[in-house]
C-alpha cells in the first residue's frame, strides 16, 4: 500500500529542506535558509508522528531520518550561523563546524542502538540544529567567541548524558 511510504517521504522532504538550507546559505540568503531549516524540523516530526500513527516504523525509516537530520539539523544550521555573522569558515571556526557535526552525528549513531524510551540521553539535533540556526538570524552583533561558545555548549549537550523529554511516548486519543 502506497500510505506507508508517506512518512519515507516526509523524511525526503526533511532531507531536501536542509540541503536547500545549505544551498541557499552559500549564496547568502539567510532568512531563507533558517525557513527552510524550520521546514525540515516541520518534516521531522511529522515523519515519526505519521509512522508511528500508521504503524509503520522500519530500520530504513530510522537510518534515513539520521541522515536526514545530520544535514539538515548539523551541517545546515553550523554553517547558517557561521558565514551569516563571520562570513567565513577558517581556522577555529572551522573545527567548531566539524566538532558540531561530529557530535551531531554521534548523539544520532547512539539513540539508533538504543531502546526506545520517554527520555533522550543527549540533546536531539533537530533540537540543537533549530536552536543554533535562531541565534543566526539575531538582530545584535554575536561577538565570534559568543557564537563559538554556543555551538561548542550544542555539541557537548547532543553527546552528554543528560535526560531529555521525549515527545514520543504522548498518547494520541481518539
Amino acid at each position: 500500500m502506497i500510505l506507508k511510504y508517506i512518512p519515507t517521504i516526509c523524511t525526503v522532504f526533511n532531507l531536501g529542506s536542509g540541503a536547500a538550507s545549505l544551498i541557499f546559505t552559500i549564496e547568502g540568503y539567510y532568512k531563507t535558509a533558517f525557513i527552510l531549516i524550520l521546514i525540515a524540523a516541520f518534516f521531522d516530526v511529522l515523519d515519526g508522528l505519521l509512522a508511528r500513527l500508521m504503524n509503520c516504523t522500519s530500520e530504513f525509516g530510522k537510518q534515513l531520518d539520521s541522515l536526514a537530520d545530520l544535514i539538515s539539523f548539523g551541517a545546515a544550521p553550523v554553517f547558517l550561523i557561521l558565514l551569516h555573522h563571520l562570513g567565513s569558515l577558517h581556522g577555529i571556526e572551522a573545527v567548531a563546524a566539524i566538532v558540531f557535526i561530529i557530535c551531531g552525528a554521534l548523539r544520532l549513531a547512539r539513540f539508533n542502538i538504543s531502546a526506545s524510551s520517554t527520555e533522550f540521553t543527549g540533546m536531539p539535533i533537530t533540537a540543537a540544529g533549530v536552536i543554533l540556526s535562531f541565534f543566526s538570524l539575531t538582530k545584535l552583533r554575536m561577538e565570534p567567541a559568543a557564537i563559538l561558545a554556543l555551538i561548542g555548549a550544542l555539541s557537548f549537550l547532543m553527546v552528554s548524558r543528560i535526560r531529555f523529554p521525549s515527545l514520543k511516548k504522548i498518547s494520541i486519543r481518539k
